[in-house]
This record gives C-alpha cells, structure tokens and sequence, in this order.
C-alpha cells in the first residue's frame, strides 16, 4: 500500500502540535486560566472546619473546576488527533519522556498541563482504529537540532527562546517547531521503508 499522505508532530509547550506541513494548533493552557480561581478556592478550604457544610461545598467547585479543566484539554485533544488522522494515512511524532521533561521547574506546570501522552495515546488508538499507521521516533532524536534541508547539526537551538535560526551550512532559515515537525517525518518514513 502507498500511503496518501504523511506527516510529522512536533509536540511543544508554545503550539501544543505543530506539523511538517507547517499547520499550528494552539495550546489552550487550561490548567492556567484557572489558576487563579482554583487558589482562592483551596484557601478558603484551608480555612473551613472539615466535613462542614461550607467546607463541602466548597470541595465540590473545586471539583467542579477540575472536571472542566479535564474536559477542555480532552475536548481540544481529541479535536486536533481526529484532524490529523483523517488527513493523514502515516502520522509520526516524537517519543517524549515527560517525567524527565517536568523535572524543569520552570516548565513543568505546562508541560503537564499540555498532556503529551495524551495526544499520543489518542493518536495510537485512532490510526488502529482507522487501518492507518503512527510512528515514534526516538526521544534523542536531534529534531530541533538539525536542518532538515541539509542534515547540518547546530547548538543555537539549545537555548528555548529561539524559535528562528539560520542554517551556517546551507544559508536557510528554519522555524524551530516547523524544522522539527520536518525533520521527525523524515525519521518515521525511515521506519516505513
């Protein structure tokens, strides 16, 4: 079977899924909108007496905030992956290990706000579900690293805030996310053929 179509993921924190055909879906950060209402909440339950009416109904917003939180993020996921997968016959993404990316303290809250695992569990199960095919590359994988017109490695892209750099090699300027997305397709059509 020749596939149709194929496209790479690159999962981020700034655009939740970017892909290699330069499509952007925005990161809704629903844990953070609400931030500051669940705060409020949680010390006016600090300060109740347990098991109190009040103190009751009060754990029941929080709860209720929670749920919503939840079923955002699932609502938004679940409409990126049935896009992606009713575009594409071949989906490869990144193989993230999130446990060691929310060791950064600085990142952490979005990163686990962002549910990467999620995504790639709704993927798998659509592309089975829908006779298609979902690929991970390797988690040291260099995506960002590399020109995905001339395989050239750079460390400006170590640091976060670039989110442009030009190739020394080639001369051509590549979006960091877009680059990436690029570089993962090419990865995964390696495992196809």
């Amino acid at each position: 079977m020749i596939p149709n179509s194929i496209v790479g993921i690159d999962l981020g924190v700034k655009d939740l899924v970017v892909t290699s055909d330069g499509e952007k879906f925005g990161n809704k950060k629903e844990l953070l909108k609400r931030e500051k209402q669940l705060k409020r909440l949680q010390r006016k339950l600090a300060r109740q007496i347990r098991n109190s009416n009040n103190y009751l109904k009060t754990k029941e917003k929080i709860a209720r905030i929670y749920s919503k939180i939840k079923n955002s993020r699932k609502h938004n996921i679940i409409d990126i992956v049935n896009k992606l997968v009713r575009e594409h016959d071949i989906i490869v993404s990144e193989h993230l290990n999130v446990k060691n990316m929310s060791r950064n303290h600085h990142l952490s809250k979005s990163i686990l706000d962002a549910s990467f695992n999620k995504i790639c569990e709704y993927i798998k199960w659509k592309t089975k579900i829908q006779g298609k095919y979902y690929y991970q590359v390797d988690t040291y994988f260099p995506s960002s690293k590399k020109c995905s017109h001339c395989d050239n490695i750079t460390i400006k892209t170590n640091n976060l805030n670039v989110r442009s750099w030009i190739c020394d090699k080639c001369g051509c300027e590549n979006d960091r996310d877009i680059n990436a997305s690029i570089n993962i397709m090419f990865e995964g059509l390696k495992k196809y053929y």
